[in-house]
């Protein structure tokens, strides 16, 4: 029987050096079946919180559980065993340059399963045809749009027809008509396959067009949740300053740095 909440976040702190936490005790919860934004400023820790869920870093404190297992108390093999599980649309799409279009989306396949060649070849055009881009199996990386790039990453996350989907910046970079495209091929991978997803992103008009629960971050903290109308209508100053995009209120445009600028000048 699945969880109700495929991830299942408590108590979690982390940081990469002792004087500068990322995460600071937060907790949440992300529901299977539905899309769940994690929204905030750059720095807010947004991405640091798919890479504990993915099991590429542990907490110092707190658990992370993802399909009901703590992740920090599995040894590698575990780890892989829920790695299979799910798919990861990076930031820029990470395609292996050397590889054509086919050989991308094939390369999990290749790696995970021992399917013949032949069904291997169907699944990438049927992944292809997913994300509108049937025809494009022989060309190389070099050869695609920014646009058209991102829905080959995507088509190569979703080959092994992952229970869950991490999406860390999928609409960067992105004219608004591949922006669009890439939202309308999230929810409707979401909403045909029952898929649960996490949407970690600064993109606010696409969020609010498929979320179903937004968690809104800042300095390594949840400040706000809520469906979207929730968060749109937040009168919390720092969610305000975001979703307006406001110069000036509780996200700084400057480094928290310890030292001036005239320290670096060599005045002080």
């Amino acid at each position: 029987m699945k969880p109700k909440n495929l991830i299942q976040i408590e108590n979690l702190s982390f940081s990469y050096s002792e004087n500068k936490p990322i995460l600071k005790n937060i907790s949440l919860q992300i529901p299977a079946g539905k899309i769940t934004a994690i929204m905030g400023g750059s720095g807010s820790g947004k991405t640091t919180v798919l890479r504990l869920i993915s099991g590429q870093i542990s907490p110092q404190h707190g658990t992370v559980k993802v399909f009901g297992q703590d992740i920090s108390k599995l040894n590698y093999r575990q780890i892989y065993g829920v790695r299979r599980r799910l798919g990861l649309l990076f930031q820029f799409g990470a395609l292996f340059t050397d590889l054509s279009v086919a050989a991308n989306i094939a390369f999990p396949l290749r790696e995970n399963t021992n399917l013949s060649n032949n069904f291997i070849e169907r699944i990438v055009a049927m992944k292809l045809e997913a994300v509108g881009l049937t025809g494009t199996q022989d060309l190389m990386p070099g050869e695609l749009s920014g646009g058209m790039a991102r829905r080959i990453a995507l088509a190569r996350a979703m080959a092994l027809d992952p229970e869950l989907m991490l999406y860390d910046e999928p609409f960067t970079g992105l004219d608004p008509i591949s922006l669009n495209t890439i939202a309308m091929l999230i929810k409707k991978l979401n909403d045909q396959l029952k898929q649960t997803a996490v949407l970690v992103t600064h993109d606010i008009a696409a969020t609010m067009e498929i979320a179903d629960y937004i968690y809104f971050m800042s300095n390594g903290e949840i400040i706000a949740d809520g469906t979207t109308e929730e968060i749109r209508n937040s009168t919390n100053p720092a969610v305000k300053q975001f979703i307006n995009g406001e110069i000036s209120g509780p996200f700084e445009f400057k480094y928290p740095s310890q030292y001036s600028y005239e320290h670096y000048l060599g005045l002080k």
